[in-house]
């Protein structure tokens, strides 16, 4: 089988992830200011809003694996799958968390210890840093998609089943979770995600007739995503308020609502924006393909922004200061890798 073309668009999608991420982790202080003051209610929204970002991210990992080895996959290549895939994630994944595990007990306590045993704990649970727990996820979907795409390549009617079954895997997780009993690291427990990542699996699988189907009925996939989100954050500042209280099932199911959405409304977005090949449109696409360095590096810099430049109690100063955030954790991490690509091609080519 031919190796199916690469998709752009999917830049794109993962530059406007990329970018949601550092405005939640930049506006996550502003959020805790009192409520009722017009900057928290502002940040508020905006952190919410932006929160499809790791089920979109987790969606193009099901999309990129899919749509890449569906035609192509043989079950006696497992073992290189998963040697190729885990050590281009599980590498930098170790190195940066050993990286946050020490620069953050330098930066917080002035001091540097280092106890093997809570690391250890530290990589299985991805709580080295608040970011890293996403790379616990996507390794555990890299473990489980060799027997995935083994199975549905055997039957059509799982094949087919991929999202009713990621659904129902995700329902009967959080049913465990939120009314049995709770979860260990539910957060970075990959069956908290099954339905984004089948949904992308699905996608990837039948990539060309999804998108055309989404070109047809884009009005409709984006006012679903524009009523979800407001459904999410509304209930989410009602509640705030005091105004009313809602069971947590409705949050989740408003979430999922506008994130599967988003996902489509984003791929249509970065279909046009792949086709104006503007100056503009070039900016984005290497924005997102430098997202998995810009998501490693981020956390360090809003961190040294925040002890060397702390939030002023002054409404105006806090503001900027929250912007500042979002601004150098964003085009500060990306020119470090851009750095970083810089020097590894330098070398290279010293070495030829």
């Amino acid at each position: 089988m031919q190796i199916r073309p690469k998709i752009p668009e999917i830049d794109f999608v993962r530059a406007l992830a990329i970018i949601a991420v550092i405005i939640i982790h930049g506006t996550s202080a502003a959020t805790l200011l009192p409520v009722g003051t017009g900057s928290q209610a502002l940040f508020f929204v905006i952190n919410r809003a932006c929160l499809f970002t790791v089920p979109v991210f987790i969606w193009i990992s099901g999309v990129v694996l899919f749509y890449n080895y569906y035609d192509r996959w043989d079950p006696r290549t497992s073992f290189i799958f998963w040697t190729k895939r885990l050590r281009r994630i599980l590498v930098p994944y170790v190195l940066w968390s050993l990286f946050y595990y020490e620069y953050n007990q330098y930066m917080f306590h002035g001091k540097i210890n280092f106890d093997t045993f809570y690391m250890l704990k530290l990589l299985l649970s991805g709580n080295a840093s608040y970011h890293l727990y996403y790379m616990v996820i996507i390794v555990q979907f890299y473990i489980l998609f060799p027997i995935v795409m083994t199975v549905i390549r055997k039957s059509r009617r799982l094949c087919n089943g991929l999202i009713p079954i990621g659904l129902f895997i995700q329902a009967a997780t959080y049913s465990m979770n939120h009314w049995v009993h709770p979860i260990p690291e539910y957060a970075s427990f990959f069956a908290s995600y099954s339905a984004l990542f089948a949904f992308g699996a699905y996608t990837g699988i039948h990539y060309t007739k999804i998108t055309a189907w989404t070109g047809k009925h884009r009005k409709w996939i984006w006012t679903a995503m524009c009523l979800g989100g407001l459904a999410f954050i509304g209930m989410l500042l009602l509640n705030q308020f005091g105004l009313a209280s809602f069971e947590n099932i409705w949050y989740e199911l408003t979430l999922l609502v506008y994130c599967m959405t988003a996902a489509l409304s984003l791929v249509q977005w970065g279909q046009r924006e792949n086709t104006s090949n503007s100056p503009f449109s070039k900016k984005i696409a290497g924005l997102g393909a430098a997202s998995f360095g810009i998501y490693l590096a981020h956390p360090a810099l809003l961190t040294l922004w925040d002890r060397l430049k702390p939030a002023h109690e002054r409404v105006l100063l806090f503001d900027l200061h929250i912007v500042s955030s979002i601004l150098i954790g964003l085009l500060g991490s990306w020119l470090l890798v851009l750095l970083y690509r810089s020097i590894m091609k330098s070398g290279k080519v010293s070495a030829k």
